[in-house]
């Protein structure tokens, strides 16, 4: 503590001289405190840290734009089911759909998804061609061909994340982000099963 007072006071006392100095005389020699007050720039502040590491390639991003439009698709979807009035296990589902993909969306966005890629274009024209099949339909019907629709969708969605997009990934973020999504996806196909198993038993 006395050495940091006595060290304020050093700094205090060349900043009175200063401003008293003949502005005629020499600046004074630079000092240890000096130093430490306006250090000399780090070498690494001219050579920043490599984040390529992070950064998708272009082929990943059109991966991830392919993803996205699965995602597009499942929120619509599930958007469309509520707005249908569908009920108990079919409503949660539906829910769960609408709050996990819209918050893959935002992560696969964040990453760079390509959004206008060709792959990511026929994908949301396929998504499209489903929702409108489906929007001709109501009550138990129209919960029993969601549900189809769901395990359809699901099992083709793990199926090319395990054949194309998790096996071309090379970017640490990218791999990490589609292993997750493997597991939610996973996870929604065997829910929906279940709940299909628990009509077709009713």
């Amino acid at each position: 503590m006395g050495n940091e007072i006595t060290r304020g006071l050093v700094v205090l006392g060349f900043a009175i001289l200063a401003g008293c100095r003949d502005p005629n005389m020499p600046a004074p020699p630079a000092t240890s405190a000096d130093a430490t007050i306006n250090p000399a720039p780090s070498p690494a502040a001219n050579n920043p840290v490599d984040t390529n590491e992070s950064v998708a390639t272009e082929e990943e991003r059109d991966a991830l734009g392919v993803l996205n439009a699965i995602n597009e698709h499942e929120i619509a979807a599930a958007q469309q089911a509520l707005d249908k009035g569908v009920t108990a296990d079919v409503e949660a589902f539906a829910r769960m759909m609408l709050e996990q993909h819209t918050d893959n969306q935002q992560k696969t966005a964040a990453l760079g998804a390509n959004q206008t890629g060709k792959d990511a274009v026929k994908q949301r024209k396929a998504g499209e061609a489903g929702l409108a099949k489906l929007a001709a339909m109501s009550g138990p019907t129209y919960a029993r061909a969601y549900m189809d629709a769901m395990v359809q969708g699901h099992a083709e969605a793990l199926s090319v994340l395990d054949s194309k997009l998790i096996p071309q990934a090379t970017t640490p973020a990218v791999q990490t982000h589609l292993a997750e999504t493997r597991e939610a996806v996973a996870h929604h196909l065997a829910r929906a099963r279940e709940i299909i198993s628990a009509m077709k038993s009713r």
